[in-house]
């Protein structure tokens, strides 16, 4: 007797421990006001943008807020930009105005319009009194209208200026991007910024052969690598990307048509590179896809209460800057990028690659 009550006492705690366990996959669950938040400053604009919505999985399932767009956006809100400066003291809020007309990209949205946020930084808000402002935190509050309660905010500190090293900022400058080495791109690294991304814009002109009436003139976008900087404070310290000759030109023979009967020539290249807060650059690793077994990637917010990011950036533009003779001979007559026919004009007849 003894024996069985002691089987019946194991089966009851195995049936309770079953009953206590669910591990079904909840994809519905009640309404909860969680914040969404997107957004970098840049000292750099005047108009600054906020993607605010709110999470939502009702009954529906994970789509269902597709046709009712009032559950992924709040009816009203009462969004703010303070800046803060680095002793405590607010300085100066920006109230955010409703946003409609952006466009969105093709893809999985709800019937209603891409609704943002945005608000203007007066054309000499960072330069007047000594560029002090730059050296504040702004932080994002959002309330319910009537409620003077902050449900969810975000801060960033304001990724500052910084200025290209090589090619120098002024002046014609040629890239020797078939030097042994390749080309160093070089920068200053900039206060408060931790990632760099940037990339290299090389316009050229084409024609019929024989037709110059009718030349057009194109651009093909590469993407330089991206660049973590080994410091916050600035201080002058370099940070650099190499662009070489082999991956450069091979970039070119694919992304420029082969065109029989047609010229083209080469005009210049454009830099172009974004410098990114420490929370940014947190955010973009953390959502890059996995590359081991590990499928859920770690989650990262600085929105309190809330998910997303609120960080900052800032650009920096050097156009027109030439290439080196040596590059440009690789450019018409290399291997590489020979069908491509760039030409170089002469005295006495047009030199191409034939």
């Amino acid at each position: 007797m003894i024996f069985s009550i002691r089987h019946l006492s194991f089966f009851l705690l195995v049936l309770i421990g079953l009953s206590s366990c669910d591990n079904t996959l909840q994809v519905t669950a009640p309404f909860e006001n969680t914040a969404v938040v997107y957004g970098t400053l840049d000292m750099g604009n005047d108009t600054q943008f906020f993607r605010i919505g709110r999470a939502y999985l009702g009954q529906d399932g994970p789509v269902g807020g597709m046709p009712h767009p009032d559950s992924l956006y709040y009816p009203s809100i009462d969004a703010r930009v303070i800046a803060v400066a680095p002793n405590g003291d607010i300085k100066q809020t920006f109230v955010l105005a409703e946003s409609n007309n952006r466009p969105k990209d093709s893809g999985l949205f709800t019937v209603q319009g891409h609704r943002l946020y945005s608000f203007v930084f007066p054309s000499d808000y960072f330069t007047e009194n000594g560029g002090v402002r730059q050296d504040f935190t702004y932080r994002l509050e959002l309330r319910l209208p009537g409620n003077d309660e902050v449900f969810a905010y975000g801060e960033t500190p304001m990724v500052n200026q910084f200025r290209i090293k090589k090619p120098t900022p002024i002046g014609i400058q040629k890239m020797s991007i078939t030097a042994t080495k390749g080309y160093k791109i070089e920068w200053k690294q900039a206060v408060n910024a931790r990632i760099y991304q940037g990339y290299m814009d090389f316009i050229y002109m084409e024609m019929p052969e024989g037709h110059p009436e009718d030349s057009v003139r194109y651009a093909v976008r590469y993407e330089m690598p991206t660049v973590i900087g080994s410091s916050l404070s600035g201080g002058g310290i370099t940070a650099s990307t190499t662009i070489n000759y082999h991956d450069y030109f091979t970039f070119l023979a694919e992304s420029i048509p082969v065109k029989l009967d047609t010229l083209r020539w080469f005009r210049h290249i454009d830099i172009h590179m974004v410098a990114g807060s420490d929370d940014l650059a947190t955010y973009i690793k953390t959502t890059q896809p996995s590359n081991s077994i590990l499928q859920d990637p770690p989650f990262f917010t600085n929105v309190i209460h809330g998910a997303g990011v609120v960080a900052s950036t800032q650009h920096l533009y050097r156009p027109y800057i030439g290439i080196s003779t040596s590059s440009a001979d690789s450019l018409i007559f290399g291997k590489l990028t020979c069908a491509l026919r760039f030409a170089r004009a002469s005295s006495l007849d047009t030199l191409t690659c034939n």
